[in-house]
């Protein structure tokens, strides 16, 4: 930024770059961390499969419980974003992906209610609730990632506007 001498037309496309380029270096640093994430997630969900599968060798065909779990990117998803979720065996190559249900705001909430995963076995019972809450936090926080974001754009949106009281931004009614 120059002194404050210069015309406030130059010093606002100024700033509205300078936000632009701090964005870039968001969302830059955002999809590194999201990779991580993901990593993190992956391990999860292998260290789930492996506990799964242990346990199942290990009981009768009556208990063996018929829970997974996954990581998965969707197409046309945004960069970075992945989805961790657990879903019900239906039989050879049949899944029920298991909904998460909705927080008290009215939004999709982070973690999987015990209620979501219907009967269980007592072993699965026991993996879901040593895994969901880590996997729950990992979901938090990309959510939190994608909330900065959408601010970012609501900001860069309102600097672009170049005539005053127009585009998006709330006025108030004097």
């Amino acid at each position: 930024m120059r002194t404050a001498t210069l015309d406030p037309q130059i010093r606002l496309h100024e700033a509205t770059q300078a936000f632009a380029d701090l964005e870039t270096q968001f969302s830059t640093r955002c999809i590194e961390i999201l990779g991580v994430l993901e990593e993190e997630a992956r391990v999860l969900t292998s260290a789930f499969t492996e506990a799964m599968l242990r346990e199942r060798r290990a009981r009768p065909a009556s208990e063996r419980g018929s829970i997974g779990l996954r990581v998965r990117r969707t197409a046309g998803s945004a960069p970075g974003r992945f989805q961790i979720e657990w879903y019900r065996v239906r039989g050879k190559r049949r899944t029920q992906y298991l909904k998460r249900g909705k927080d008290k705001d009215g939004r999709i909430s982070h973690r999987y209610r015990p209620s979501a995963f219907g009967r269980v076995t007592d072993w699965e019972k026991a993996l879901i609730a040593d895994f969901e809450p880590q996997l729950s936090r990992l979901r938090a926080v990309q959510s939190h990632i994608a909330q900065i974001e959408r601010r970012f754009a609501l900001i860069g949106q309102a600097l672009s506007t170049r005539d005053i009281g127009t585009g998006d931004v709330d006025e108030p009614s004097w």
